[in-house]
């Protein structure tokens, strides 16, 4: 760890060091420190300096699904009947140290506690201005396996109930990348309670507009299925999605500094933003294994087929304290991928009985983060 924080800081102090001396050094430190076209009676804007932080995360992200049909248990007659399939991770809770300088922050965090799953890899970065911002994450989380099985109603004649959950590890994967634009990024500074860069100094708002690509997948081993109930065995998911929603900082508390190195400064603000999207494109590959008499893999079918648009959401709010030098933020973010169909699987295409019917399917790749971050700046 100690390694990337003294690189950080190399890179960190190399920029404006060399600024002047180099044509490209001098464009990147311009692009650091330059100031943002604002409305100054509602927005403040420190000069760029360097900053250290700490910051403690909590965050989950997993997945679930449910297979619905109709089956023919013959002497019993038709009944419904519910496949579920799930996989997440325990709550993983990270510490980390920041460094920034002007617009730019690096910060390298390390699990603590409790390990959320039995492997995990994650990886994100975000640029986020007061006119646009793009953020991509992905992460990769290898955990046991829940699946259960019910058909009928419990209570009722024919009603069964199973629950696995499997020895082998399967694999969760996601990758996502959206963007944003804010329309009123002259008066309203949408990153005000997520970094210190900007201060907003009264009330505002802006409509936002959003766009976001999505793939996901859960691959299940064929040995970890032998032994499930599982109606399908693998899935992967592509969407595209387009949407809009509305920001508004509140600040409940501001005084503008009165020295150089902002004695007196004091802002608390309090962000809200709400931006559901509509899919446009949902596509979904599900795969089913083949197995012998012997109980042995013997191959497997695939099932391609494009699910119809559906509503997912973006949702976040922060707090931020700055107290002069000091920044003090907590930030809440939810993510929720949503997919459904009622023909969601080709049944020629899947090794489906002839007493199963009616096919559909729901669910949803989902994850939130829980972010607390003391900054100072020098």
């Amino acid at each position: 760890m100690k390694k990337h924080l003294v690189l950080i800081a190399f890179v960190l102090g190399f920029i404006p060091m060399y600024a002047q001396e180099s044509t490209f050094w001098g464009k990147v430190n311009h692009f650091l420190t330059k100031p943002a076209v604002v409305d100054t009676a509602n927005i403040l804007q420190r000069p760029a300096s360097f900053s250290l932080g700490l910051f403690t995360t909590g965050q989950k992200a997993g997945f679930d699904v449910d297979v619905n049909f109709g089956i023919d248990m013959f002497d019993f007659g038709w009944f419904s009947g519910v496949s579920e399939y799930s996989l997440s991770e325990n709550i993983c809770t990270k510490i980390g140290l920041e460094a920034g300088y002007g617009n730019v922050s690096l910060g390298y965090g390390i699990e603590v506690g409790p390990k959320s799953a039995w492997k995990k890899s994650a990886l994100a970065f975000n640029i986020l201005g007061k006119s646009w911002g793009v953020h991509l994450n992905y992460f990769k989380i290898s955990n046991q396996f829940k699946s259960s099985l019910t058909i009928g109603t419990e209570g009722n004649e024919g009603y069964m109930h199973y629950d696995t959950i499997a020895d082998e590890l399967a694999v969760l994967r996601n990758f996502t990348i959206d963007g944003y634009y804010v329309f009123n990024n002259k008066r309203f500074a949408y990153p005000a309670a997520y970094k210190m860069s900007l201060i907003q100094r009264h009330t505002a708002g802006s409509w936002m507009l959003t766009a976001r690509y999505m793939q996901g997948s859960l691959y299940n081993s064929p040995e970890a299925s032998m032994d499930s109930y599982n109606m399908v065995d693998c899935f992967n998911m592509m969407q595209a999605s387009i949407g809009g929603g509305y920001s508004v900082n509140f600040v409940l508390w501001h005084k503008d500094p009165v020295g150089p190195r902002s004695e007196g400064l004091r802002n608390l603000t309090v962000n809200l933003t709400a931006m559901p999207m509509i899919t446009v494109f949902n596509y979904l590959k599900t795969t089913t294994y083949q197995y012998n008499e012997d109980g042995q893999y013997s191959g497997e079918k695939v099932s391609k087929v494009l699910c119809y648009p559906m509503p997912n959401y973006i949702g976040s709010a922060a707090a931020s304290l700055i107290l002069g030098r000091v920044y003090l933020s907590a930030q809440f973010t939810y993510n929720w991928f949503y997919f459904r169909s009622n023909d969601a699987f080709n049944e020629k295409h899947l090794d489906i009985p002839e007493y199963l019917d009616d096919l559909s399917y729901r669910g949803a790749f989902h994850d939130w983060m829980l972010k607390g971050l003391l900054v100072y700046k020098l």
